[in-house]
C-alpha cells in the first residue's frame, strides 16, 4: 500500500514539472527591451567608429602606420666618374656610411652622446642636442667610412644605425681641386666642374621608401640587387687634364710660393695648338677629402676668377698686331729717352733706363717708354682692338663657373694716358686663363686657340681664330725666345737646356680693392711663355703661365721669382712626357692613396696600381 502512494506522488510531481510554464512579468519584459536596446546603440556607436577610422580618418591613421613603419629619405646618388686623358680617376663615388638616431627610442641619451662622441669625434654636446631634438629623424654624422658607421652600429644603442650612401672621393687629394670642385652633403655639385656638369655626372635623384624594424632601425638597404636596390649612376667625364703633368705644376708651384713668401700663386699650361687644358693649379688649395670649407670664397677657382693688371707680359700682344699692321718693324729703332718720358702729362719711367732700341730689343729688355712710341702710332681704338683680338676683355669660352671677364674699358673713355698704360700693362685687367690663351697665338702660328676642358665633348675640332698672319707670328716667336735666350734679356731664368723657351717677364703694381691707386709695397710677380718640346722628340709646343702674387722674399721681380717656377713646371713636365714616350714596363707596387676624413681616420685598402700610374681608385672596406 505504501509501495502504490509512492508512485502515485512521482508521478502528480512529474506532472506538475511537465506542465509548468514561465510567468512573464511586466519587469522582466523591462529588462529584456533595455538589454536590446543597448546592444543596438552599442553596435551602431561601434559601427560609426569604425566608419569613422577606417573611411573618414583612414587617410590620417593609415599616414600615421606609415610613419612608424617607414620613411622617405633622400640618398646621395652615385656620380659619375672624373677621370684625366690616360683614365686616371680623379674623382669618383665610393662607400660611405650615414648615422642618423630616432631621438624618441633612444633610451639613455646622455650614455648615446657619450660613446658616438668618442667613435665619431663629434662634439658631446653637439651630439646631445640632436638627441634632445622633437624631430622624429636627426642625422648624426653624413657619409663617413663605412667601417666607423659599422663600429656604431655595433655599439646596438636603441634608436641609432646608418644608412649607407656614396660620398665623393678624390684619389690625387688636393690635385686639380679648385677645377674639379666640391660635392655636397646630398650629392649636387657645388663648385668647379663637379657644378659645370652637374646633369651629366649626377644620376637620378633617389627619393626612397625605407621600412623600419620594431626597434625604429632602418632594414640595411642593399646595393646589389637583391632585396633592395641599384642607387643610379651618373656618366663618366673625360677631361683634358693630365694627372702627371697636374701632380708637378702643384708641387713645383706651392715650393715656389713658400720661398718667394707669397700669399698665393696660380699656374695654368695648355697646348698651344689644341687649346687643351693640362694642368691648373693654385696654392694654397684644398683637399676636399678632409677639408672644412668655411667660405664659398675657399671653393673660387683664381685661375678663372682673379683679375690682375698684368704689367709686362702684356707688352708681346700689342707689339705683335702693330707688327702685323705693318705700324712698326722688327729692326725699327725707337728712341727710348734714356729711361724718362713724359706722355699725356704723366711721367714714364724705365727701370733700367736705355736711349736707342730696336723693336725687338724693346721687348727683350722690356721697356715701357718703347712701348708707349708703339702705342702713340696705333692711337687708342688701335691698342684696345689688338687687346680685345687677343681674347682679353671677354670670356674664353670655357665657361667655367664664376669665370671672369676682366677688364677692357671702351677707348670712348679713354684719357691720353691709357695709350700708354694699355700698352705696358697697366689699366687693363686679365686673368691666367686670358693670358695663357694669348701667347698660344704667338706659339702656335697666330690663331688664337679654343679652350677645351672635356675630351669627347661633341665639339668639332677648331684650330682657333687667325689673328696675326704666320709670318707675324714667327717673328713674335723668335723675339720671345731671345727674351729668354739672350744673355741680357729679363726672362733667362726660364730657359731650358735643349728645349726652346719664350716668353715674358711681368712685374706689375697690385692695385687697390677699391679700384683707385695700387697697394704699397704690394706686387704681382709673373712669367707668360712657351717651350717647344720638337727638339726633344716631343712633338708639342706647351704654353704656361706663372704667378706670383705679394711676394716677399729676396725679389719682387718676376724674371727672378716666377721664372724659375715656369723652368721647373716645363723641364719636369718634359722629362715626364719623354718617359711616356719610352716602352712602357707593367711590374706593379703596392700603393696606400692618403686619405684623411675629417676625423683623421682611414677608410681604404692598400691597392695595386702600374708604376705609369701615379694614383687610382681607393677602394672603402
Amino acid at each position: 500500500m505504501k509501495r502504490v502512494s509512492f508512485i502515485a506522488k512521482d508521478f502528480a510531481r512529474r506532472d506538475s514539472i511537465n506542465s509548468w510554464k514561465p510567468v512573464h512579468t511586466p519587469r522582466r519584459d523591462l529588462r529584456i527591451r533595455f538589454l536590446c536596446l543597448f546592444c543596438l546603440i552599442w553596435a551602431v556607436a561601434v559601427s560609426v567608429r569604425m566608419y569613422n577610422l577606417q573611411v573618414v580618418d583612414g587617410g590620417k591613421w593609415e599616414d600615421w602606420a606609415l610613419r612608424q613603419h617607414f620613411v622617405e629619405t633622400g640618398l646621395a646618388p652615385q656620380r659619375g666618374p672624373i677621370q684625366d686623358r690616360e683614365g686616371r680617376l680623379m674623382a669618383v663615388s665610393v662607400p660611405a656610411g650615414s648615422v642618423y638616431a630616432r631621438p624618441r627610442q633612444v633610451i639613455d641619451k646622455e650614455e648615446a652622446a657619450t660613446k658616438l662622441s668618442g667613435l665619431l669625434g663629434i662634439g658631446r654636446e653637439a651630439i646631445l642636442q640632436r638627441l634632445n631634438s622633437n624631430s622624429p629623424f636627426v642625422w648624426i654624422a653624413r657619409q663617413i667610412p663605412r667601417v666607423e658607421a659599422q663600429r656604431v652600429a655595433d655599439l646596438e644603442l636603441p634608436g641609432v644605425s646608418y644608412l649607407r650612401e656614396s660620398r665623393r672621393f678624390y684619389p690625387y687629394n688636393n690635385a686639380a681641386s679648385a677645377l674639379l670642385g666640391r660635392v655636397g652633403i646630398d650629392g649636387n655639385g657645388l663648385s668647379g666642374v663637379e657644378a659645370m656638369f652637374e646633369r651629366r655626372l649626377h644620376g637620378e635623384k633617389v627619393q626612397t621608401v625605407l621600412n623600419r624594424d620594431a626597434f625604429g632601425k632602418f632594414i640595411d638597404v642593399s646595393y646589389s640587387g637583391q632585396g633592395g636596390f641599384d642607387l643610379p649612376r651618373g656618366d663618366s667625364l673625360t677631361l683634358t687634364l693630365d694627372a702627371g703633368i697636374q701632380l708637378i705644376m702643384d708641387r713645383e708651384l706651392e715650393q715656389g710660393m713658400r720661398e718667394s713668401r707669397a700669399s698665393r700663386a696660380m699656374a695654368l699650361m695648355i697646348n698651344a695648338k689644341t687649346g687643351e687644358i693640362l694642368a691648373m693649379s693654385q696654392t694654397p688649395n684644398l683637399n676636399f677629402n678632409n677639408a672644412v670649407v668655411a667660405s664659398k670664397d675657399a671653393l673660387k677657382n683664381q685661375v678663372a676668377e682673379a683679375v690682375f693688371e698684368p704689367g709686362s707680359v702684356l707688352k708681346p700682344f700689342v707689339t705683335a698686331v702693330a707688327l702685323d699692321k705693318k705700324l712698326i718693324k722688327e729692326n725699327e729703332l725707337l728712341d727710348c729717352e734714356n729711361g724718362v718720358f713724359t706722355f699725356g702729362g704723366h711721367r714714364i719711367r724705365d727701370v733700367k733706363p736705355n736711349k736707342i732700341l730696336s723693336v725687338r730689343d724693346v721687348l727683350i729688355r722690356s721697356s715701357n717708354i718703347g712701348m708707349v712710341k708703339i702705342g702713340q702710332r696705333m692711337g687708342k681704338q688701335g691698342v684696345h682692338e689688338a687687346l680685345s683680338s687677343f681674347g682679353l676683355g671677354r670670356d674664353s669660352g670655357l665657361n667655367l663657373p664664376g669665370e671672369s671677364r676682366g677688364i677692357l674699358r671702351n677707348p670712348a673713355g679713354w684719357a691720353d694716358v691709357d695709350i700708354a698704360t694699355h700698352s705696358f700693362g697697366q689699366g687693363v685687367a686679365v686673368t691666367p686663363l686670358q693670358m695663357v690663351r694669348s701667347i698660344s697665338a704667338l706659339a702656335n702660328g697666330g690663331y688664337l686657340p679654343e679652350l677645351k676642358l672635356v675630351i669627347n665633348d661633341g665639339r668639332v675640332d677648331n684650330p682657333g681664330t687667325r689673328i696675326v698672319s704666320a709670318d707675324t707670328a714667327q717673328k713674335m716667336r723668335s723675339m720671345l725666345i731671345d727674351s729668354v735666350e739672350a744673355d741680357y734679356a729679363t726672362g733667362k731664368r726660364a730657359a731650358i737646356s735643349g728645349i726652346r723657351v719664350g716668353g715674358k717677364t711681368g712685374t706689375a703694381q697690385k692695385a687697390k680693392t677699391n679700384g683707385r691707386g695700387y697697394q704699397k709695397g704690394a706686387y704681382i710677380a709673373s712669367f707668360l711663355g712657351f717651350a717647344d718640346g720638337s727638339s726633344a722628340g716631343i712633338p708639342q709646343v706647351l704654353s704656361l703661365v706663372v704667378i706670383v702674387d705679394e711676394p716677399r722674399g729676396a725679389s719682387i721681380y718676376g724674371g727672378v721669382v716666377a721664372a724659375p717656377i715656369f723652368k721647373s713646371i716645363m723641364e719636369k713636365t718634359f722629362m715626364y712626357l719623354s718617359s711616356r714616350e719610352q716602352p712602357k714596363q707593367t711590374p706593379t707596387m703596392p700603393l696606400l692613396v692618403d686619405q684623411k676624413p675629417a676625423n683623421g681616420k682611414e677608410d681604404l685598402k692598400e691597392i695595386e696600381v702600374e708604376t705609369d700610374i701615379a694614383t687610382q681608385l681607393a677602394y672603402a672596406r
